[in-house]
């Protein structure tokens, strides 16, 4: 099976971070999860390893085993960061699409290594709270995906020390939405610790929104 609609929707997606701004060459990159059937292996479809997304094509993306080998006829290297991309799917079976961005104020957080407390009701709601930072991991390594993780918990973001941030969800549109939402907060995070005192999102107002997060993603069942 070619997989057609997901491939290019990877490479529509990826085209709207580069208008965004989120990506720029071929940095970032993302995955999205394929159906396993019998005694076939896991597959994902993800962003080849130095293309630029203003040339990428469909016929790019790359189909990778379980065991991080490309599978089928394909030119093209999986991204460096697809051992970040395994790590998750293989911890998160909520988890269908990955998108991993360089954007500017998720950045900036990821050089300071500052977490961004809930300061926005929307963040809890739809990334489950604090957008937490990883310990440093050298890029493409299992170090980087380990740490990666772990700053993930069971939410659907997190930033990775001096390098960017990464988003997860159970639909490649949705996982966009929550990158998109990620740089909007770190954002306004920035702008706000300029010019003052930052008041967070009430403590029972973050539990009650934390519960509504557990139960739209079906965590709260696992």
């Amino acid at each position: 099976m070619n997989w057609q609609d997901q491939r290019q929707e990877l490479v529509d997606t990826m085209r709207k971070l580069d208008q965004l701004g989120m990506v720029s060459g071929s940095s970032g990159n993302a995955s999205v999860r394929l159906p396993a059937s019998g005694t076939q292996k896991k597959l994902f479809l993800v962003t080849p390893a130095g293309v630029s997304y203003d040339t990428l094509t469909a016929e790019q993306i790359v189909l990778v085993d379980d065991d991080m080998n490309p599978v089928g006829n394909t030119a093209e290297s999986p991204t460096s960061e697809a051992l970040l991309h395994k790590a998750v799917y293989d911890q998160r079976r909520d988890v269908e699409a990955i998108i991993h961005t360089h954007s500017v104020y998720a950045s900036v957080q990821a050089v300071k290594a500052e977490a961004i407390p809930p300061i926005i009701d929307e963040m809890v709601v739809y990334i489950g709270g604090t957008i937490e930072v990883s310990e440093y991991g050298f890029p493409g390594t299992p170090e980087l995906a380990e740490n990666s993780l772990k700053a993930l918990g069971d939410k659907r973001a997190a930033i990775i020390r001096n390098h960017g941030m990464f988003a997860v969800a159970d639909t490649l549109k949705e996982s966009l939405r929550v990158a998109e939402l990620v740089e909007r907060v770190a954002k306004i995070y920035v702008n706000a610790k300029m010019s003052g005192t930052i008041i967070p999102v009430p403590d029972h107002a973050v539990e009650a929104e934390r519960e509504m997060y557990l139960t739209r993603t079906g965590l709260k069942l696992t």
